[in-house]
């Protein structure tokens, strides 16, 4: 994680990516429990249950905060093709099908956000990534504590 993210932001900053992990965590579950109720019910495709699985466990995953980046864009590229899928076995009439597709291309968009900005400070990867504070002291030079054999990351 340390290479995907330089900084885990805290603050308001970390407070709005905390939110929209939520927002679309939320989104990704509705879109993922419709995704699975026509298979339960009929004989869809397998596959319409993978892909409504994978969305619930990407938003488990992005509402903890956990591999971010790898869940924001699984959730995306399910949201994509569930999209392209969704006009055959949901057959909802014209206004609700335009309000499907709305919450299709939020999610898509909350989704790629995420996994392009990363999850911030109130996360289980920011956490999981162990913090560390590099205490640099006025007195001598770390080049010089390590002349002398001294441990500097302590």
């Amino acid at each position: 994680m340390e290479v995907l993210y330089s900084k885990f932001p805290a603050g308001s900053v970390g407070l709005a990516l905390l939110l929209l992990r939520l927002i679309d965590g939320v989104g990704l579950s509705v879109e993922g429990i419709l995704l699975t109720t026509p298979v339960r019910t009929s004989a869809e495709p397998l596959s319409l249950l993978l892909v409504g699985l994978v969305l619930i466990a990407s938003a488990v995953l992005l509402m903890l905060g956990l591999r971010t980046s790898w869940a924001g864009s699984a959730a995306a590229f399910c949201t994509a093709g569930s999209a392209l899928y969704a006009t055959r076995p949901l057959n909802f009439p014209g206004a609700a099908m335009n309000a499907w597709f709305f919450l299709f291309a939020l999610v898509f968009v909350l989704s790629s956000s995420l996994a392009l900005l990363g999850p911030g400070g109130f996360s289980l990867d920011a956490r999981l990534s162990g913090w560390r504070m590099i205490r640099l002291s006025a007195g001598q030079s770390n080049s010089k504590k390590q002349k002398e054999g001294r441990n500097v990351d302590r």
